[in-house]
């Protein structure tokens, strides 16, 4: 992108004083829904925003990829741009407005998401980024790809250009904002995957993926933290809660599979026992973390965290010194019975860089962040933005 064009972007917000504070009703039983559309529309990812805003992108936008595929399939994106037009309109300041266009074009492509269901809400972010992503794909110069190498598994460097290779035609504002790389390692336990090829080593097997979230499950991260803290003889916290540092400890955790499990190895040409390992390679600019709490919601582990997250010591690629993020949206549940959730979404404007509380139609300001949010309701899904080079 030219300097210029990426000013004029970043200038599109320049136009606000002060947020608009509007509010999503609640159209049947569908708040946490509401409160995942206003973490996203209203975030701290300034190039989404201005994506959406920006009068040139509409053509995009309105003829995206799929619309070309069929014609005949609703589309997510021009439902997408019509909410961040609403919740970022200076005249409609202070009021609320009901998603129902947005909300039956999700239910028409997607039939297992239907409002209602609240235990949805992690399927439902996820869908509309994979949805949208799809629809607003760019298609990379194929010429311009460097020649590499036949593919080798057990070369690290040659595996990843393959891997980037296959994803080139993979990319939208979504990926740029939102997909992360995460590398995983399998190495067999009979042969160490020991390859030597012109007398050089190969002992791991290298896979990568995409990822457009993270999903911790505290029950399982609880286990994780307390077996590991008896093997090391450390004493275990009495506290009914864990850390993220305990979720990304759990997330690169390595397992073994042994008995039913085992898995082919390509040396040996026979099942045998195996250890898997996974890791964020590449971590994206803004992090969406889910936290999973059984299907009915009522574990009731306590998480704790801050407003910054180091993620230094958990991402391989380092782009600078120290890999920080900074808090800008959480959803959490705030009241649970047999037949109600409630969700409430609590957002830092990118406007003033202060913090508000959007309860479906209502909206008022924090005003203490720490008490408010931090130690407030149960979260559910936190987002995270990266901060510039350090």
């Amino acid at each position: 992108m030219e300097k210029k064009e990426k000013e004029s972007q970043e200038n599109i917000l320049k136009i606000y004083e002060e947020p608009t504070q509007i509010g999503l009703n609640n159209i049947g039983a569908a708040n946490s829904m509401n409160s995942t559309l206003q973490c996203l529309c209203l975030c701290q990812t300034p190039s989404l925003i201005n994506f959406f805003l920006k009068d040139s992108n509409k053509g995009v936008i309105m003829n995206n990829n799929i619309v070309k595929e069929n014609r005949n399939l609703p589309q997510l994106s021009p439902e997408f741009l019509k909410i961040i037009k609403i919740l970022w309109d200076k005249n409609k300041k202070g009021t609320s407005f009901s998603p129902y266009d947005f909300m039956e074009t999700v239910e028409k492509t997607n039939r297992f998401l239907k409002r209602g269901k609240e235990g949805n809400y992690k399927d439902f972010i996820i869908y509309i980024l994979d949805r949208i992503h799809r629809e607003l794909k760019r298609y990379a110069n194929s010429q311009n790809q460097p020649v590499i190498q036949p593919l080798n598994i057990y070369n690290q460097n040659n595996s990843f250009l393959h891997f980037m290779n296959d994803i080139q035609n993979d990319c939208s504002i979504i990926s740029d904002e939102f997909f992360g790389i995460m590398e995983s390692t399998n190495v067999c336990l009979y042969c160490k995957n020991i390859y030597i090829s012109q007398g050089v080593n190969y002992p791991v097997i290298y896979n990568y993926g995409l990822f457009i979230c993270l999903i911790f499950p505290l029950e399982e991260v609880k286990n994780f933290r307390n077996e590991n803290c008896v093997n090391s003889n450390i004493q275990i916290s009495q506290n009914n809660s864990v850390t993220l540092n305990d979720c990304f400890c759990y997330n690169q955790k390595t397992e073994r599979f042994t008995g039913e499990d085992k898995n082919y190895c390509c040396i040996c040409k026979q099942l045998y026992d195996s250890e898997f390992t996974s890791r964020i390679y590449s971590s994206p600019n803004v992090l969406i973390l889910i936290l999973t709490r059984g299907n009915d919601n009522r574990c009731n582990i306590k998480l704790d965290f801050t407003e910054t997250l180091n993620l230094t010591q958990f991402v391989e690629v380092k782009d600078s010194h120290q890999i920080i993020y900074n808090l800008y949206g959480v959803i959490t549940l705030v009241e649970q019975s047999e037949s109600k959730t409630h969700f409430i979404a609590f957002c830092k404007s990118p406007i003033n860089n202060k913090w508000y509380k959007y309860n479906d139609a209502i909206v008022c300001p924090v005003k203490d962040v720490q008490k408010e949010i931090i130690n407030f309701g149960i979260p559910h899904i936190l987002f995270y933005q990266k901060s510039k080079k350090l």
